[in-house]
């Protein structure tokens, strides 16, 4: 019955959205690790990765136009990629980065932003994020990390200069992404504004489930250690059981 109402509004029920919207958006940077003005609220992953991406490179411009992205990133940012020009970096048969390579690209010249997924939606494979940012921080060159597998389950490491993520990933309600651009980092929004300029995705905001969002994310946070126990367990008793019944398959930990 709450949180429906314009936070942008005076009246009553809008400043009781505003502290809403404040209460959640804190809960949200604290369990990211972020300043609360670093990090802005999207209808979606997606949208978020995309904005990311996009509002990066408007930002890099006069540095270059390439975009330096792994070969297993979500297809939301590989379309985002297609908008200029691109450099796919490949990984391995686990399908992880292949660092040698991803140094080589972003110090090449006119790298304007590179991209890695922090771990592979479809294998599991977690990416070497903290060694890919270190090569992208030599090179002057900021990283986007798409964290959407990784929020609530795995921190991720320090080194980035954007991050996205996607509440439903973590157990809360679809339609709530969210966009953390670290202090110093250009970025120009890449989509017409509406009347109340901010740095985020124009329209009305869904304030209850950002509310459920940044609820969630809490609980799930709570329970991540035990969780990672039962879960860890499972895993094994898996890849034992592959090893055992499967003739002449290799299991890699």
């Amino acid at each position: 019955a709450d949180g429906w109402a314009d936070p942008s509004r005076l009246y009553a029920a809008g400043r009781r959205a505003q502290q809403l919207r404040d209460a959640a958006t804190a809960a949200l940077a604290e369990a990211f690790a972020v300043r609360p003005d670093e990090l802005s609220l999207w209808p979606s992953g997606t949208a978020a990765a995309q904005a990311a991406v996009l509002g990066a490179l408007a930002g890099r411009a006069r540095q270059g136009d390439t975009l330096v992205h792994s070969a297993i990133e979500h297809s939301a940012v590989l379309h985002a990629a297609g908008r200029g020009a691109a450099v796919e970096v490949g990984v391995d048969r686990l399908g992880r980065l292949d660092l040698a390579a991803w140094e080589r690209a972003v110090t090449a010249p006119g790298t304007a932003l590179a991209a890695l997924i922090s771990a592979s939606h479809e294998v599991g494979t977690v990416q070497p994020v903290a060694a890919a940012a270190g090569y992208c921080a030599e090179a002057g060159v900021p990283l986007f990390v798409d964290a959407a597998q990784s929020i609530g389950r795995v921190p991720v490491p320090p080194g980035w200069s954007l991050l996205s993520a996607s509440a439903h990933k973590w157990g809360g309600p679809p339609g709530v992404g969210v966009l953390v651009v670290r202090k110093g980092v250009r970025w120009i929004s890449p989509y017409p504004q509406d009347d109340l300029y901010r740095p985020g995705a124009a329209g009305a905001l869904d304030l209850p489930a950002v509310v459920a969002a940044a609820a969630s994310l809490r609980a799930v946070l709570a329970e991540a250690q035990t969780t990672a126990v039962r879960l860890s367990a499972l895993v094994d008793r898996i890849r034992d059981r592959v090893a055992a019944t499967v003739p002449d398959v290799e299991v890699v930990g």
